[in-house]
């Protein structure tokens, strides 16, 4: 279903319950009204390490796996209209989440559909994965994304990050977007309203709750056998050159005309560890969860690394990964140690 700027098709709460949700009922209320209309996706306070690349974080308040763009659409709508914080991640590969958990809605976008239109064109929603579309452009003969073909994450998640490999960048590709706007309109935008630069794009502001709904692609014709070989050798590269295992990928971003690897490295902290994160041997700007780690773990020696580098070489590392803030009280907790659904 394509949803557009003024769509009044999905249901939504009433204005008595609005007014309820919103100043009556409270947070835990709204929550359970938003799960009840979505029964199929959400459950309550439910875990989020399951779900995270690197296997840490806490549990969301309500959480919906959105496979279809309408859910989506619908669930953000429902929790603008009824006061209730929200956020959308695509993959969790690069996103910390705090060890006490996140409040309010959170939605992970499992919206996958992929299409590939004559003239090398490919219209994706948001939620779909990088590599398998990568190398279905690549076995059709189609240049432009042969880097991602090892990139973990969502098509949505590049865009906002305007992620990179081997020379190639998203926003050098990418011609549209649908755009889930924080009035809960959906405007179609040009690649100039994201004001890309390396790894950013304006969604990955503070302040800027937009959310890329789906992209549209516009690769070139090229030889077959040589995208093939080339993807291969981007593919060896990335597992010569990068750990395995439970990570959030480059966890800063290189400084210009330097490495955040080689500095991490040259400050003599391979292989440091706070709890269970440790810097990884086989390339420093990987963090590793080697079993155990925590959120707390994982700040920790973001910081340790940040004071050492800036202490020796005067670099300030900023990190390329998102961590997001705790936001309950030390010791607080949800209600329940058990995920809740309500269907």
């Amino acid at each position: 279903m394509t949803i557009a700027a003024g769509d009044t098709d999905y249901e939504t709460l009433s204005a008595e319950q609005t007014v309820s949700l919103a100043s009556g009922d409270g947070l835990a209320a709204a929550l359970r009204r938003i799960a009840g209309a979505l029964p199929e996706a959400a459950a309550l306070n439910a875990p989020l390490d399951r779900y995270a690349w690197v296997g840490i974080g806490g549990p969301a308040d309500c959480l919906v796996v959105a496979r279809e763009r309408a859910t989506l659409v619908r669930a953000v709508r429902l929790a603008q209209q009824a006061g209730v914080p929200w956020r959308v991640y695509g993959g969790l590969t690069n996103v910390l989440v705090p060890d006490t958990g996140l409040r309010g809605l959170v939605v992970l976008n499992r919206a996958r559909q992929v299409r590939f239109d004559d003239g090398c064109r490919v219209v994706a929603d948001a939620g779909a994965n990088v590599i398998p579309v990568a190398r279905a452009a690549v076995g059709r003969g189609w240049g432009g994304l042969t880097w991602a073909v090892g990139l973990p994450g969502t098509l949505g998640g590049a865009v906002v990050n305007n992620a990179g490999a081997f020379g190639g960048e998203i926003s050098r590709v990418l011609t549209a977007a649908d755009v889930l706007l924080p009035d809960g309109r959906v405007k179609p935008v040009s690649p100039d309203w994201f004001e890309f630069r390396y790894r950013y794009s304006k969604l990955k502001a503070a302040g800027w709750g937009g959310v890329v709904l789906s992209a549209t692609f516009q690769l070139r014709p090229g030889d077959p056998e040589r995208l093939a070989a080339k993807a291969a050798a981007y593919t060896e590269r990335r597992q010569r050159t990068q750990p395995p295992g439970r990570t959030l990928g480059s966890t800063f971003k290189n400084p210009p005309g330097d490495y955040a690897g080689r500095l991490i490295e040259a400050a003599g902290l391979k292989g440091a560890r706070c709890g269970g994160i440790a810097v990884s041997e086989h390339h420093a700007n990987f963090l590793i969860n080697a079993g155990g780690g925590t959120a707390a773990d994982f700040r920790a020696l973001v910081d340790r690394i940040q004071r050492a580098v800036g202490e020796q070489f005067g670099v300030v590392l900023e990190p390329e990964i998102e961590m997001v803030p705790d936001e309950r009280p030390p010791g607080a907790a949800s209600s329940s140690s058990e995920p809740e659904r309500t269907h």
